[in-house]
Order: structure tokens, then sequence, then C-alpha cells
């Protein structure tokens, strides 16, 4: 194992970004005071474990010492790594982003709201939501979307009556003015909505699958910013007039309701 030294600063910087835990060993220093007085001090030897990288930082500073034991002391001597009863280490893993929580929904938010926005859900017995399709072909679509940024997970579609050959597609969409990447890394500002992410493509739906058909992965999407929207688009053939559905989202976000 590697042992890299630091500053008393370049270690709180470094434990904060990559939220390390650390300990610390106490040690005793004596010092004569006005040559008869002996006063008694404490040194520090911080270290914080990182793989194969051990970081350290002794304190000896009286300055460095005070922010230790006023700021950092009584929280930092945790448990390194964690362990059961049985002194096993429990690993636990996750794609949900740190500060946030998973959250299933059938509904966007509103403007300045949380889950009271665009319903999630389609029906070819009207005209609502349509937009231009392919010959042959009709197609709704939902647009949605969500105030605080966030992160797809996993969906379920459901749908009744789909006839043959109809199909969904879910899109995320930078709208026109905003700024995306462009896939060379470089940023772009959107002339009209942009899709930029096509997250589901063409997944064929037919019949009647009133349990779910769910779109499974172990990851999530990249952060999506507060400001893009998304596209649930479903295309049937032109005589349809009955199929319906709704889906059904797993997204990770910071916040479910908001509290003011």
């Amino acid at each position: 194992m590697e042992t890299i030294e630091l500053t008393w600063t370049q270690f709180k910087d470094l434990i904060s970004k990559k939220y390390l835990k650390f300990a610390y060993k106490q040690t005793k220093k004596w010092e004569e005071v006005d040559g008869e007085d002996i006063k008694e001090r404490y040194n520090f030897d911080c270290f914080a474990e990182e793989g194969q990288i051990m970081w350290r930082c002794n304190l000896i500073d009286e300055t460095e010492v005070d922010d230790f034991l006023a700021n950092y002391e009584d929280t930092c001597c945790v448990p390194l790594q964690e362990r059961n009863s049985e002194g096993r280490q429990i690993i636990l893993s996750t794609s949900r982003p740190k500060d946030a929580t998973t959250c299933f929904i059938g509904q966007g938010d509103g403007t300045t709201t949380i889950g009271d926005g665009k319903i999630l859900a389609w029906d070819f017995s009207n005209s609502d939501d349509e937009v231009t399709a392919p010959t042959n072909f009709k197609r709704k679509r939902l647009e949605f979307g969500f105030i605080d940024p966030m992160w797809v997970k996993e969906g379920t579609l459901y749908f009744f009556d789909a006839p043959k050959g109809s199909y969904m597609d879910f899109y995320v969409v930078c709208p026109d003015g905003e700024y995306y990447k462009k896939n060379d890394g470089t940023l772009a500002q959107a002339s009209g909505d942009l899709i930029i992410m096509h997250y589901v493509v063409h997944n064929m739906i037919q019949g009647t699958c009133p349990m779910g058909d769910e779109l499974n992965t172990e990851s999530c999407s990249d952060e999506i910013p507060a400001n893009y929207k998304f596209w649930i688009e479903i295309t049937t053939p032109d005589t349809d007039t009955t199929s319906n559905g709704h889906v059904n989202l797993e997204i990770y976000r910071t916040r479910t309701v908001v509290l003011e």
C-alpha cells in the first residue's frame, strides 16, 4: 500500500471531495514553557484508506489541531469499512446517485410542482396528443418534464388491444434555445426541440399486457438537467381506434415533494 502525506488543508479537501471516512491516532508531546512550567500538548496522525492508497496528515500546528478538535474529532472515528456483527465486510452496490432517492412515477411535474404534470397514458379512441406519423400509421406523443435534475433507471409499459405493428419510443429532448453536448463533447445550442437521447428504440407492442412489459437495467442514465424534457411516442396502425395504455418509470431524484 502506498502512503501519501498531505497538509491539513489538502487532507480536508480530499476527504470532502472523495467522501472518505478517516481515523486518527493521538500522540502526546511535552513542551517547556517559560523555562519552568510544562504544557501538555497532543499531536494527531490522521489517515484515510482508499483502495491501495493511504492518505495521511500529521497535525502539529496548534491552529490545525484546534480546527481538528472543534470540527472533526467527534465524527471522524467511525469504521473505515462497514462490517456486520460477525466482522464480515458489508459491500453494497447501487446505481442510485448520492443524495438522490428512488421514485416511481406515472405522471410528470408541473411548472413549479412535483407529480401533477402530464399523465403518462394514451388512448387511441380519441385524438389527444396526436402528432405526425409515418404513412398508414397514427402517433401520440406524451411530452413531460421535471423541475429537478433526475436519472432514468427502468420502466414498465402497460398496453391493451394494441394491433400488430404498434411500437413505442422514448426520447430525451433538449428544448429550443437550450444547450447540449455534441458527440465530440463540445457545447451547442439547440435550434428547435432536439432529440439528444433515444433510450427506447422501436419497442414492439401487440395485444394486451395488463401485468406490464418491464424494461430493466443494472444501472441508470447520466444526470438529466431539469430544463430538458421527455417524449414517449406510441405509434400504431391508422385503423386503430381502441388501443390504450400507460407507462410507469423508475427514476432517481433529489426530492419527491416541494418543502418550503
